[in-house]
């Protein structure tokens, strides 16, 4: 796996940013660094929505993009993308970048009680998922491949942070 970027979008908590990349480069075994912080730019956000449209923000990294370094960006807001009512995350496969909102991977979005393990696990398992998409993974059929298109948070919650043998990388 190539070197990996992470770029925080707007406010991002330090915290969570320095375990992702703990995370990843274990994950991984590559350099994980943490970018410098771009501001959201009012033209991402969709007032009907009441979302940040992910492909905007896609295009956006995609032209920060310099060198070899697959860039990942993290924001704390609620994505979409069109055809969807709301996205974890969106990336091109066998691309350069790809993106994840940590809003909805927050347990008290729906109202439960904050859990930061069971967040960041599934920071993990999207930011694992999107990079696995960069390296030119689709999605897989297995609902418990890390690859497996999260429909629901349960999804994300049942498929888990590993790759199925079809998918290892």
């Amino acid at each position: 796996m190539q070197a990996i970027e992470l770029v925080p979008i707007g406010a991002v908590d330090h915290a969570t940013l320095a375990a992702l990349r703990e995370a990843l480069a274990e994950r991984f075994g590559t350099d994980v660094a943490i970018g410098r912080a771009i501001e959201l730019r009012p033209e991402w956000y969709d007032p009907e929505q009441g979302q940040y449209r992910a492909d905007a923000i896609l295009d956006a990294l995609e032209e920060l993009h310099r060198d070899g370094r697959r860039l990942l960006g993290v924001t704390d807001v609620d994505l979409y993308a069109p055809g969807y009512s709301f996205v974890f995350g969106q990336a091109t496969v066998g691309g350069c970048c790809g993106v994840i909102g940590l809003a909805r991977l927050r347990p008290e979005f729906y109202g439960d009680p904050p859990d930061e393990r069971r967040f960041l696990e599934r920071a993990l398992i999207e930011a694992v998922h999107e990079l696995g998409h960069m390296a030119g993974l689709d999605h897989c059929p297995d609902p418990h491949c890390v690859m497996h298109f999260s429909r629901t948070l349960e999804d994300t919650d049942i498929k888990g942070p590993d790759f199925c043998p079809r998918c290892r990388l």
